[in-house]
């Protein structure tokens, strides 16, 4: 794991070149510790070598990967099969998750309940009554453990007797908000929670609009409660 966490850190490299290099390396430790003049095997550019070179000098691949298990975080990469099918075929698919707990399993319903941080009563009641009634059908609940509609929606789910994930747009070692640190417990004990971000990522406002894609598409169904026209 502690090369795949660090190919996964490495900047100036797409998620999309990220597989399509992994995919050409059988083992990345042989990556990690490669000869200059053999990065055209692997048909990486220029820009790419100096990206993966820099990367070698600033990375303490020993330290880094006992933060993850000291933390209790597991880095699941395109290369691992562990890695949700449902994402695989999203436009800048994720290479990488970071998760504390587990994923939604594989063929099983999930639906999203997503909607306005500022909801009415109205609206944060129907999200939990929503989450618990699917939930107590095997369905499984995902979002992005946000206030509003997205917490009721997963609280909802608990309530139910079923499981939900928390898609953050920071760390998976981040509470945000910090009001929800019950939820984010019981998210990592009763199913998880997931980033594509590395522990320790602060929850940026570019972070979130982001997320939304790994939100859905992780999702069979989206329920959206009480968004505004340019939600």
């Amino acid at each position: 794991m502690k090369y795949e966490h660090w190919f996964a850190n490495i900047k100036g490299i797409a998620n999309k070149r990220k597989q399509e290099i992994r995919s050409k390396v059988s083992d990345l430790k042989e990556l990690y510790y490669i000869e200059e003049t053999q990065f055209k095997k692997y048909a990486i550019q220029e820009n790419e070598r100096d990206s993966i070179l820099n990367s070698m000098q600033n990375w303490n691949l020993d330290e880094e990967y006992q933060n993850l298990q000291t933390k209790g975080i597991r880095c699941i990469t395109m290369a691992n099969a562990e890695y949700p099918s449902r994402l695989r075929n999203i436009p800048s698919a994720p290479y990488a998750l970071y998760v504390k707990g587990r994923l939604p399993r594989e063929g099983v319903p999930t639906v999203a309940i997503v909607g306005a941080r500022e909801c009415s009563p109205y609206g944060e009641t129907m999200a939990r009554e929503f989450g618990k009634a699917l939930a107590a059908n095997g369905i499984q609940i995902i979002s992005g453990m946000a206030r509003g509609v997205d917490g009721a929606g997963q609280r909802g789910a608990l309530d139910g007797g079923g499981v939900s994930f928390g898609v953050l747009g920071c760390g998976v070692d981040i509470c945000y908000p910090r009001d929800a640190i019950g939820l984010y417990m019981e998210l990592q004990e009763k199913g998880g929670v997931l980033s594509e971000y590395p522990p320790g990522t602060s929850p940026l406002p570019h972070h979130f609009p982001a997320r939304n894609r790994i939100i859905s598409g992780l999702s069979d169904v989206i329920l959206v409660i009480e968004a505004k026209k340019r939600s």
